[in-house]
């Protein structure tokens, strides 16, 4: 089911960038950003509907942080959102090991997402086929 949920992750990571690439959507920052804080919220939402109230508030800081990285990329760099897409898939990774809210594959699934979405903007940057 791990491994499962991290291929579909990571298949659904690059279309996703595909997407936003051929669109265009990339010629700016602010979709990555918003992306980078929305991809945050789940885990929240997730506590949330466990009636996990501790953890509610633990992940609502978590976010939080998250959210700040977004609007310094916007702010500062497509560098930096990349980078904040490929810290949450660590986050993933790590939360996994200490219970983390919601679904047993979410962690996986969405860490693949993360990190592939990530390396593929980087991967962009380098290339010069969007800008910084």
């Amino acid at each position: 089911m791990i491994l499962t949920a991290a291929l579909i992750g990571a298949v659904v990571g690059a279309a996703a960038v595909f997407m936003l690439f051929r669109t265009g959507m990339l010629a700016e920052r602010s979709g990555v950003a918003v992306l980078l804080s929305a991809i945050a919220v789940f885990y929240p939402v997730f506590a949330a509907i466990e009636e996990d109230w501790a953890a509610v508030l633990l992940h609502i800081g978590i976010f939080s942080g998250f959210t700040w990285l977004a609007l310094q990329g916007f702010q500062k760099g497509m560098h930096i959102l990349a980078g904040g897409l490929i810290a949450h898939g660590f986050f993933d990774i790590g939360i996994e090991t200490i219970n983390a809210p919601g679904p047993a594959w979410w962690p996986f699934f969405c860490a693949a997402i993360d990190i592939v979405m990530g390396v593929a903007l980087i991967r962009l940057l380098q290339t010069g086929k969007i800008a910084p």
